[in-house]
């Protein structure tokens, strides 16, 4: 068996959650595995589909993973998560087939195993393959099988360890300090500088030679930076400078060496570090660091205008976030103290944007600069730091209530009433008896009395707030009947219906016109619908709300209902119309009634109405409504009425003269003619069709037009005439087998006229146009008889 592995550049530590992945081959057939783990044991459940194979697998954590996990999409699988009410769920999908095993035995710590049929554990893998389950063999139990621990002490594995060059074992004996050496990292992880002191301290006193000196000395020079030991720091960084003058965390030392100096007012010898640390490693994030301890040097002995320069430098130059924010934050400071807050907020944006962790970390000074802002009138700004302050803050923390509150009147100020709102009545509702209850409580109460602009948008976001406020009470009745009142006035009539149920429920005595409300604004909504044309919704409206509209609104009744194709509801409204005394009202709603009987079907009732509407016409004269002749023709043609074809369509020819709106009634007209063998009609409305095509170089009857009247010619023996309409499709567009057929009949007439070599040349071209066609085999045949 040959296969390998490669572990990809996939890990995703998730605090106590491990999610790794593994590709490999086996026999050419590609694998992938995942495997999870946590600290505690967590369910996977893997289902199936009617034919036994995997085609989900969902594993449940109690709680999320405080880091966000992306979603995982490879060849074989597809790995997504989703939070709820019930806990953390990461869910795999297979793109092939999928195996689910729990890692329930360590071999090298556990001398026994056994079949297990665990629900819980602390590894899971998950094995993606195409059609054969990689590297493994695995058969089902039998049922009558005992399941017998299986000891395997005799078959551990040796383990050999490292090896040199020549194979032979690497013999490492224990070095004593790397206990100390391991112990201080894990005290400067918890932040016990004091810890990591005297454990460098002593390691570096015991254990001279240790191989870990330089990193021993770099953690005591870190603490007693974070501890504020400047003399102590500068005494122990010089050793490290003097020793390990090309150790890559120079640039630490120098940043923390130059503030040092600066912080016991040595700034000549401050100088002299800073200036080596940005010539020697300005690519070094710590070269940014140390222009953010120079500009507090500058600041504090003065120089303002200079210390924003560094600061400038800093967030310009750095690529290291927690060293741009801590350079914006002091900016934003900075400029605030200058007033001009538009800059301060430009800075600080780039916080709340980029790192807005950062914030948690500057918390207090934070909240404070965000209620200068929003004392600067810039409650937008005051606002995404809040936002972000309080995302971030425990309900438990003392300054969770302060947050809320803050938030909430910045909302207000921003005219975000909906959202302070919100923010007011999570303050009232989680602390009840908080500090700043009385606060809270009257700058909720002037989100709606506020005095102002009262335009129509502000009245009506001021009855919005009050029915939130107040719902089904007197209060916000009055404000729902209020705002009712107010859209009939803006027209704003889909609004009003939205509020239907809720109008409906108001009391009738104390608002007696809620119902002519409602009615008026049905009425208008319907309007509106008509002139814009929106028939399916008006006519909806109308059947909901049994609308009855003034006479004048009949014709944009009718047409919508002809246009949704409800031929009944059209024929009532045109059936009003047809017995005034007016005659062109007549004349109007007969054709309207005609063009809707023809729509149902109802073609002999449509032919009634248009004789009807044709005396009318002869009567007084409507050009416009010429068009019943086509109406007529085509109810003629549809019950197969040959007379009443004929008679229609020179009708309409003297109405409409030469339209290409009539090319295909002219066509059915040809193929009338032929049905009647009538060579004249044939020819007649064939040379009309062609005609028409020739005038707008439109040809959507080629190339039937054209056979059907060349054969029409030859029928009368007009074989010249034939010849010289078929040539004219040389200059068409048409399949091969159309083009064989028009070269044949050519070859044919060519023949007869006792053209020898124009027939050949013709009998040729239909073959080349499609030898496999009939045409082209009856051209053929015909040059074999030439």
């Amino acid at each position: 068996m040959r296969y390998w592995i490669a572990l990809c550049c996939l890990w995703l530590p998730l605090c106590a959650l491990e999610l790794s992945v593994q590709s490999g081959k086996e026999e050419g057939e590609k694998f992938s595995i995942l495997h999870l783990r946590h600290t505690v044991p967590f369910t996977c459940q893997a289902t199936q589909d009617e034919f036994g194979e995997t085609k989900r697998i969902d594993c449940r954590f109690p709680t999320p993973p405080k880091q966000n996990f992306s979603p995982i999409d490879n060849p074989l699988l597809r790995v997504s998560a989703a939070s709820s009410s019930e806990g953390y769920t990461i869910t795999v999908l297979p793109k092939s087939k999928m195996k689910l095993i729990p890692v329930v035995f360590d071999l090298s710590k556990e001398s026994q195993t056994y079949q297990s049929t665990v629900k819980k554990a602390t590894h899971w893998s998950v094995v993606g393959y195409l059609k054969t389950l990689p590297l493994l063999n695995l058969t089902p139990p039998s049922s009558s099988a005992i399941n017998f621990p299986v000891k395997v002490n005799k078959n551990i594995h040796p383990f050999v360890g490292g090896l040199d060059l020549k194979g032979n074992p690497i013999k490492i004996k224990r070095v004593q300090d790397v206990t100390e050496y391991m112990n201080m990292k894990k005290a400067y992880e918890a932040k016990d500088y004091n810890k990591v002191r005297e454990l460098s301290e002593y390691a570096l006193k015991n254990y001279p030679k240790s191989v870990f000196k330089n990193e021993l000395m770099l953690y005591q020079i870190r603490a007693l930076h974070h501890e504020d030991e400047p003399e102590k720091l500068i005494e122990t960084g010089k050793k490290f400078l003097k020793d390990y003058s090309s150790d890559p965390n120079v640039a630490e030392v120098l940043a923390y060496m130059a503030n040092a100096y600066g912080k016991i007012g040595q700034n000549t010898d401050a100088d002299y570090f800073f200036d080596r640390l940005f010539d020697e490693q300005s690519e070094s994030s710590f070269a940014s660091l140390g222009m953010i301890y120079k500009a507090e040097q500058l600041e504090n002995s003065g120089s303002s205008t200079k210390a924003v320069q560094f600061y400038q430098r800093a967030l310009n130059t750095s690529r290291d976030k927690a060293i741009a924010s801590k350079a914006a934050f002091r900016l934003t400071q900075i400029e605030l103290n200058k007033g001009d807050t538009k800059k301060a907020a430009h800075y600080i944006d780039k916080i709340v944007s980029g790192n807005p962790d950062y914030l948690i970390e500057v918390r207090e000074d934070a909240m404070i600069m965000a209620e200068t802002f929003f004392n600067r009138n810039d409650p937008k700004t005051a606002i995404r730091m809040t936002e972000t302050l309080l995302k971030n803050t425990d309900k438990t923390s003392s300054d969770h209530p302060k947050l809320l509150k803050n938030l909430g009147l910045q909302l207000a100020k921003a005219s975000k009433r909906n959202e302070a709102l919100k923010r007011f009545n999570e303050y009232l509702d989680t602390y009840k008896y908080g500090e700043y209850v009385e606060e809270v409580r009257r700058a909720k109460d002037g989100l709606f009395f506020e005095e102002g602009d009262e335009n129509t948008t502000a009245q009506i976001k001021k009855y919005n707030d009050l029915i939130e406020r107040y719902g089904d009470d007197s209060v916000g009745r009055k404000a729902l009947y209020k705002k009712a009142q107010l859209l009939l006035k803006e027209k704003k009539y889909q609004e009003i219906l939205d509020m239907e149920s809720p109008l409906y429920r108001l009391d009738s005595t104390e608002y007696p016109d809620t119902n002519a409300l409602i009615s008026k604004s049905a009425i208008g909504l319907e309007k509106s619908l008509l002139k814009e044309g929106k028939c399916s919704e008006a006519l909806s409206l109308q059947k909901m709300y049994k609308i009855k509209l003034l006479p004048e609104w009949d014709e944009s009744l009718f047409n919508c209902a002809l246009k949704t194709t409800q031929y009944t509801a059209a024929k009532k409204i045109a059936q009003r119309h047809l017995k005034s005394k007016s005659i062109p009202e007549r004349q109007i709603w007969l054709s309207r009634m005609v063009k809707t009987q023809f729509g149902l079907g109802e073609y002999k009732a449509a032919m009634k109405g248009g004789k009807e509407l044709i005396t009318l016409l002869e009567i007084e004269k409507n050009p416009p409504l010429n068009d019943i002749y086509r109406t007529m023709y085509d109810a003629a043609q549809r019950v197969d009425d040959a007379e009443g074809m004929i008679r229609h369509i020179k009708s309409i020819e003297n109405a409409y003269p030469n339209s290409f709106k009539d090319i295909e009634r002219y066509t059915q007209m040809v193929s009338l003619g032929l049905k009647r063998k009538d060579e004249a009609m044939t020819q007649a409305y064939a040379r009309k069709v062609v005609a028409l095509q020739e005038r707008t170089k439109t040809y959507t009857q080629s190339p039937y037009i054209e056979f059907t009247l060349a054969q029409s010619y030859q029928n009368l023996g007009k074989d010249a005439d034939a010849l010289k309409i078929l040539k004219t499709l040389n200059a068409r567009k048409m399949t091969n087998e159309k083009r064989s057929r028009q070269h044949y009949l050519m070859g044919a007439i060519e023949q007869k006229l006792g053209h020898k070599r124009e027939s050949r040349d013709a009998f040729n071209a239909s073959i080349k146009a499609d030898k496999n066609s009939a045409w082209g085999k009856l051209a053929k045949d015909a040059l074999g008889l030439l």
